[in-house]
């Protein structure tokens, strides 16, 4: 597997610099690691570019605007494909992620031993819904699980799913509760099924989403706000602006 991995930031900074100091320690297969950052605010950006300097990151996209994951991890394959075109698998890399020593070689085990799979979602964090099990997939001996319908966050693809023409939508979320923007990752799972290719999450815990709310409760506020999430998150946006006025009473 040689892999071109696109890691989408937009603030959190502490949480890019645990993610990248995790991945750049754990990969063990040729890569090529672009970044691609929304717009941050918080620093993110001059530190990005530092790491950039030292080599850490082979190439950094700062865009002016908040693109969101989507349109940012097609800007990130395009141009690392560019510089990387003996890439045979695809990287989305969210900038809140753990991963484990094994993820390179658990990852090349999936791809190597279901011929038909096309995206392997690396969150681990979905199969720990009890709803999950119905879902389970037995392939060649190996399990993969699609729940809840698509691969969200962090995933590999393969480099044909890419050559097929698949992107992630570049709709703008639509900042409203009420009328939802449908997600990216859904609508990009469903297209990589509907070209004949299987998904699914790793059910070996290869990597976790290291954010906690309560750390970043501005940035959930916005996130939140700009997907249009539904009804039933409104209680949690209450927390968090709580929780982010308490904050910014006693800093």
């Amino acid at each position: 597997m040689k892999l071109l991995t696109v890691m989408v930031t937009f603030n959190r900074l502490n949480y890019t610099k645990k993610t990248l100091k995790n991945y750049l320690d754990t990969v063990d297969v040729p890569h090529f690691l672009v970044v691609v950052d929304n717009n941050s605010t918080d620093g993110t950006r001059e530190w990005l570019e530092n790491q950039r300097d030292k080599g850490k990151i082979n190439y950094l996209i700062l865009n002016d605007n908040n693109e969101y994951p989507g349109k940012a991890t097609n800007q990130g394959w395009e141009v690392g494909l560019y510089y990387y075109p003996e890439a045979t698998h695809l990287m989305r890399l969210d900038n809140d992620m753990g991963l484990s020593e094994d993820w390179c070689e658990i990852s090349q085990k999936y791809f190597d031993t279901i011929p038909k799979l096309g995206q392997l979602g690396l969150d681990f964090g979905p199969l720990e819904d009890y709803d999950c099990e119905y879902a389970l997939e037995t392939h060649n001996g190996l399990t993969i699980n699609p729940f809840p319908g698509n691969v969200g966050g962090t995933n590999i693809i393969k480099r044909q799913v890419y050559e097929d023409g698949l992107r992630y939508d570049e709709t703008p979320w639509s900042h409203s509760i009420e009328q939802p923007t449908p997600q990216e990752d859904s609508k990009f799972s469903q297209a990589i099924a509907q070209a004949g290719y299987l998904f699914g999450h790793s059910t070996t815990k290869i990597g976790w989403t290291i954010d906690e709310w309560e750390d970043y409760p501005d940035y959930y506020i916005k996130t939140l706000t700009d997907r249009g999430y539904s009804e039933v998150l409104k209680t949690k946006i209450k927390k968090l602006k709580e929780l982010s006025d308490g904050k910014r009473t006693t800093t």
